[in-house]
């Protein structure tokens, strides 16, 4: 299954916060943990998705360039909206594994302390190698935040400075998503706005079928969807394109690769086949 909502029905969005109204752990292994549809967001930018500075060595981080709130403004915002979970998701850059070590994951864990109605998971908007960006959702456990710091460092393809160009390649994506579908607690991995490179219907952009195919192959129970209806939808308010498509439109908020007849779909089972 390939689509916006794919999130809402995997095991790692809907059981955790489940379990946690649940009490916990209860029912692990028992058959009797419960499940149900919850609202949520897997994409959301806070002030950590900020800007580097990249005369100093090491670069110089700064808050609030393409997002403005605090970690726990976003979650209080998330509650007032009725959402069950929602979670970190801010743009990468040179060393910015560090920052989110450092700096944002303290604050997350403050978040949830101070909004523990919204089950707040960790990741970050991961530059993908050869590809846009992906959501990385990191499984909630004591050591979570050691595990995203390993992945960005390692495989993100900004994350190196001075910038390595041998991050940036499809089978630097695949070696991404075998480390970590190897791991322990595997996280989730979700295509962004798959098509907003794109510069017309049925012209793939950076995201193509074949790469996705690859990638749930290479790790089937991790690289398992893509944003189908992309966020930015308020863009023509602010006289910008809507979703962020500049170069060719969303059909009635939904990416082509949702909205077309055929295309990604017929695709896909041409290459499963």
């Amino acid at each position: 299954m390939w689509g916006a909502t794919f999130v809402a029905a995997s095991p790692l969005a809907v059981a955790a916060p489940a379990a946690a109204a649940a009490g916990g752990e209860r029912g692990r292994g028992s058959g009797s943990r419960r499940r149900a549809w919850r609202a949520g967001d897997h994409h959301v930018h806070s002030e950590y998705s900020g800007e580097f500075d990249t005369s100093t060595t090491p670069p110089t981080f700064h808050k609030g360039a393409d997002a403005v709130y605090p970690i726990v403004t976003n979650a209080i915002m998330a509650k007032h909206f009725g959402l069950s979970w929602a979670m970190c998701t801010d743009h990468g850059g040179p060393t910015h594994s560090k920052v989110n070590l450092e700096l944002a994951y303290p604050d997350l864990l403050r978040s949830r302390a101070l909004v523990p109605e919204v089950f707040q998971f960790w990741g970050m908007e991961f530059d993908a190698p050869a590809l846009d960006h992906h959501t990385l959702m990191i499984p909630h456990h004591s050591d979570e935040a050691r595990q995203l710091f390993e992945l960005e460092s390692r495989f993100a393809k900004y994350d190196a400075f001075p910038t390595d160009p041998g991050r940036n390649t499809e089978a630097r994506m695949v070696e991404f998503l075998k480390a970590a579908k190897d791991m322990r607690h595997k996280p989730l991995v979700i295509a962004h706005h798959a098509s907003r490179s794109a510069t017309g219907l049925g012209v793939w952009g950076q995201d193509t079928p074949r790469e996705f195919r690859n990638g749930n192959n290479a790790a089937p129970d991790v690289y398992v969807g893509f944003e189908g209806a992309p966020g930015h939808q308020a863009g023509p308010l602010l006289g910008r394109a809507r979703g962020g498509y500049g170069s060719h439109p969303t059909y009635g908020g939904f990416d082509q690769m949702t909205a077309r007849v055929g295309g990604l779909w017929d695709a896909l089972l041409v290459i499963w086949s």
